[in-house]
């Protein structure tokens, strides 16, 4: 789409513009702007629209509104894509390793999660909705494994990928099947339900990036691309396992993640074993698999060997923090 069109129906002149990733940054005649061009579907965009608003109107300000056209859309589209337009915040992305980032995000998090109590879909819009679907995903998932072992076995010829992956294979299938077991001897159903009867929504991108800091310590949450109703136990979860990969998993600092995060938003010991079954599933490693033998991604075998040799160093460490973490 040409940027013209945007700048008529948003009703702003593009003055500067400066692409950051997948976003534009643009110095315009009404303030500074984010672009930013997404693969979704409206009705699924109509759901990120209403549920933003639901959390600025609910008292969580940490969030951007989106910018509506001239119009009244909320959006716009082409054959492809949609586009849409927030205002830009001068800030810097958070960091998991700064203390104080942590304490921040966290705190934000929960603070999040509790506004999102209470919201009801709007007609029209079509979220992904998650609840009480774990135990079906993560069966899928398994199966999926399998696959790529089938694949791997009908190959002529092995690379090194195939051989690094299949000798691992059956480690982390058994490991997603403990997974499963976990789930089904916890309170899941009964909390997943709890969640969708509040109407409890999760972000599901808890990436660092995903939180800024502005000069004044205010913390903004954004890219709700990703977002699904379900529990806010999913992105509890995530952030636990943000912070351990890649030669982490330190103990210590879970239980200070969980901790903190309970200071705003309690948790239970039923979520607590239900977030102890999220952490099992090995989703790193049925990821790299799937980017390779499903996704096809156009990658080179030295960055697929790259992402598959840090979940195999993390191995060891990670089974010995599964096996202390969250012993109820």
């Amino acid at each position: 789409m040409d940027f013209k069109t945007i700048e008529e129906l948003y009703g702003f002149k593009i003055r500067s513009m400066e692409q950051i990733k997948n976003i534009y940054k643009a110095e315009t005649d009404k303030g500074v702007k984010c672009i930013k061009r997404a693969h979704m579907r409206s009705s699924y965009f109509l759901f990120m629209y209403s549920a933003v608003n639901y959390l600025h109107q609910n008292g969580f300000d940490r969030v951007i509104p989106y910018n509506t056209c001239l119009d009244g859309r909320i959006c716009v589209e082409d054959d492809q894509y949609i586009y849409y337009v927030v205002d830009w915040v001068e800030s810097r992305e958070c960091k998991f390793k700064k203390p104080e980032d942590l304490k921040a995000i966290i705190k934000t998090a929960a603070d999040f999660h509790d506004a999102t109590v209470g919201y009801i879909v709007p007609e029209g819009a079509k979220p992904r909705v998650f609840y009480n679907k774990w135990t079906t995903k993560f069966n899928k998932k398994c199966i999926e494994l399998l696959e790529f072992s089938k694949a791997i076995e009908e190959k002529e010829y092995m690379d090194e990928f195939d051989d690094i992956f299949a000798k691992h294979l059956t480690y982390f299938w058994n490991q997603g099947r403990e997974s499963i077991e976990l789930l089904n001897k916890s309170a899941y159903s009964k909390v997943s339900l709890i969640s969708q009867e509040r109407g409890e929504f999760c972000h599901h991108d808890m990436a660092n990036h995903n939180f800024l800091r502005t000069a004044e310590d205010k913390i903004y949450m954004i890219d709700f691309d990703y977002c699904i109703m379900d529990t806010r136990l999913h992105d509890v979860a995530s952030i636990v396992l943000r912070n351990m990969r890649h030669g982490v998993w330190d103990i210590n600092k879970a239980y200070f993640i969980l901790n903190e995060y309970s200071r705003y938003y309690p948790l239970s010991e039923e979520d607590l074993g239900i977030i102890k079954a999220f952490m099992v599933y090995p989703q790193d490693f049925w990821q790299v698999g799937l980017q390779y033998y499903s996704e096809h991604q156009p990658w080179t075998m030295e960055y697929f060997l790259l992402r598959l040799s840090r979940v195999i160093e993390d191995k060891d460490i990670r089974e010995r923090f599964l096996k202390e973490i969250l012993v109820l």
